[in-house]
């Protein structure tokens, strides 16, 4: 099986940790190898989404912290560059619900995010 490659983005570092060391825990409970990125920096995380992808080595999913207005316009920035690619939005608040099922995200995740959680998630994609 490929290396599952999954982009975390969040504002807050701590919370951005949290949700990636849940996926990497999710997949390693698994056998799966997965690289887990993350971001904090809409700027980073956008340039880099980008680059992957006309690179061609676009990433498998991506979790964005959308706690605020700035995070759903980041999660809006990342559908418009990628379509396709799952998408789960990670919030302490269920205010960007709408806007979540607006962008195609498969789920919205409410923090602390549990391994189990993750994995609920991500079967969805299959």
């Amino acid at each position: 099986m490929d290396k599952k490659r999954i982009a975390v983005f969040d504002f807050c570092a701590k919370d951005c940790i949290y949700t990636a060391d849940a996926v990497r825990q999710y997949y390693a409970q698994r056998g799966v190898a997965a690289q887990v990125v993350e971001f904090t920096a809409t700027q980073a995380f956008t340039y880099d989404f980008k680059a992957n992808g006309d690179a061609g080595t676009p990433y498998d999913m991506t979790f964005v912290g959308v706690d605020s207005i700035m995070g759903m316009e980041t999660a809006r920035n990342i559908r418009e560059l990628d379509t396709q690619r799952p998408m789960f939005l990670v919030s302490e608040v269920s205010d960007y619900g709408l806007e979540g099922f607006r962008l195609h995200a498969l789920d919205y995740l409410t923090k602390p995010v549990s391994p189990y959680r993750i994995g609920q998630a991500v079967e969805r994609i299959r």
